[in-house]
């Protein structure tokens, strides 16, 4: 049982948001009693694992393949990833690129899917909570499944700066050349 963020990037740099997935991971991870591992997909890797590699972070696998973000190698590499890790919730940024590979995930794995989270708990099991109505309502959902996939809203998680000691692992995933 862990918790899997998939960071994200743009144009060589490392999104904001990949800070916030780890605090919003990291505050999961901890409630669940488990870990927290990130996945970096395309770009320069390493470095981006460099700047990662934050306090809590347990595990930080790099896919290499890609430069920018394609939907043909992210959703095959998540879906591998998860299989081989099988984390309890795999966190993704609400963002145009999270919200294309998020849903073709929950979809291909047959587990619920929460979008825009400003909160998440697990004391008894996990619940997601979110915005409707244009912010006037707060509805929290709760999952009824051993795994999901959540996306978090950008900035409502502080974006983490302590350094930490994860390991770093290359990820081989099987895609398809023509991607």
């Amino acid at each position: 049982m862990t918790v899997l963020a998939v960071a994200e990037h743009r144009r060589s740099d490392l999104r904001d948001i990949s800070f916030e997935l780890i605090a919003a991971g990291r505050e999961l991870a901890e409630a669940l009693d488990t870990e927290l591992e990130l996945a970096i997909i395309g770009g320069d890797v390493e470095r981006f694992a460099e700047k990662l590699n934050r306090d809590g972070v347990e595990t930080i696998h790099t896919v290499a393949d890609s430069e920018e973000y394609n939907h043909g190698i992210y959703v095959p590499a998540i879906e591998q990833l998860h299989a081989a890790i099988e984390p309890t919730v795999l966190l993704a940024p609400n963002t145009i690129n999270g919200l294309d590979h998020a849903p073709a995930i929950a979809s291909s794995l047959e587990v619920p899917l929460v979008t825009d989270a400003i909160a998440i708990d697990a004391e008894d099991g996990i619940a997601v909570t979110r915005e409707q109505y244009g912010g006037k309502v707060e509805t929290t959902y709760e999952v009824d499944a051993e795994h999901c996939v959540v996306t978090i809203r950008p900035t409502e998680w502080a974006a983490t700066e302590s350094t930490g000691e994860a390991s770093i692992e290359p990820f081989e995933p099987d895609v398809d050349e023509d991607a």
